[in-house]
């Protein structure tokens, strides 16, 4: 069983068992808490073959015998799963469907079910930390998001969600090549984005109603301005200068970010510069420091940004430098 590093923050996960213990406990360092249940147990062969990186992990399992998985609440994930071959049963409440190559399947935490894998099942496996999922959509909504997102577990292959498991496939490949672009923190930070958006958007759950109507509501001058912030994060940005990009009165400025984003304006740019000097910060590599990070991304004023960032996150900013290289190896 090993998870040997692949690059400062991949992991690449490689591991075969044979004992229903050793597979449930390696499992739930994946994903979660849950119970494995082998009718024939001299028959398991688990595999699961993969990378993990940052808030995501995209891999192949396959368990060669019939098992049964039986699920109170991941916790802190988010497993979707997509059978290559063979098919696999989820019955959740009253409710009950077939999970083949055209329709995947997701639990989310604080939901319970019960999932049957066939003894020919081989599925492509994505696990999202719930902690993203959470942050990105409240990003979306412009409001924290106290509550767990429950998506519908069943998951067909139509439309967009076709798209995001193109998506997958890809990623998976980037993440399997040596020397990708995946290991540049800013660049795996875009496709981690856009991966937990589209699938916030492409599959139901119980914010999917304030989400599109959020969506279908703002005014396109706002999105502008947002990808206007984004691209100037390390750069310093006033309210003039978006009132000018805008084309709208402050007083409008004002109204339309509040109503959308539950900040100011220039509040929203600074909520997104923490959010991108956290994710430098964690993907740092071992010659990086707190102040040359914190500098990069705009802050130049040390002893305030330190104690900002205590206060929004709850810890020093020294506590996340490098957590994703020191803490990407999964623990039993």
């Amino acid at each position: 069983m090993t998870l040997v590093p692949q690059a400062s923050t991949r992991q690449q996960i490689a591991t075969l068992i044979h004992t229903p213990e050793d597979a449930c406990r390696w499992m739930r360092g994946i994903n979660g808490p849950h119970r494995l249940e082998v009718p024939r147990p001299r028959d398991l062969a688990f595999r699961h073959e993969g990378t993990a990186l940052g808030n995501v992990s995209i891999g192949i399992i396959e368990y060669s015998t019939r098992v049964t998985i039986k699920v109170d609440d991941l916790a802190q994930s988010y497993s979707i799963s997509l059978p290559l071959s063979g098919d696999q049963h989820i019955e959740y409440g009253r409710r009950e469907f077939a999970s083949d190559a055209r329709v995947g399947a997701i639990i989310s935490p604080h939901q319970p079910l019960h999932l049957n894998i066939g003894e020919d099942c081989r599925k492509q496996l994505v696990r999202l930390s719930r902690e993203a999922v959470h942050h990105r959509l409240g990003q979306l909504l412009g409001r924290k998001v106290t509550s767990p997102v429950i998506f519908d577990p069943r998951m067909p292959l139509e439309g967009h969600l076709g798209d995001w498991w193109k998506t997958v496939a890809h990623l998976q490949e980037l993440l399997g090549a040596e020397g990708s672009l995946c290991d540049l923190p800013e660049v795996w930070g875009n496709f981690e984005n856009s991966l937990i958006t589209s699938l916030l958007y492409a599959q139901p759950h119980n914010y999917s109603g304030e989400l599109l109507g959020r969506q279908q509501a703002r005014p396109g001058y706002l999105d502008q301005l947002v990808a206007m912030m984004r691209e100037s994060l390390d750069q310093p940005l006033t309210l003039d200068d978006l009132e000018r990009a805008s084309g709208v009165s402050r007083e409008r400025l004002y109204q339309d970010f509040h109503a959308h984003f539950g900040a100011a304006p220039i509040a929203h740019f600074r909520n997104l510069r923490f959010d991108w000097v956290k994710r430098r910060l964690e993907h740092a590599g071992p010659r990086e420091s707190v102040s040359s990070i914190a500098m990069d991304c705009g802050f130049l004023q040390l002893g305030r940004f330190s104690r900002d960032y205590q206060k929004r996150f709850g810890e020093r900013p020294s506590q996340a430098l490098g957590r994703h290289r020191q803490d990407g190896i999964v623990r039993h």
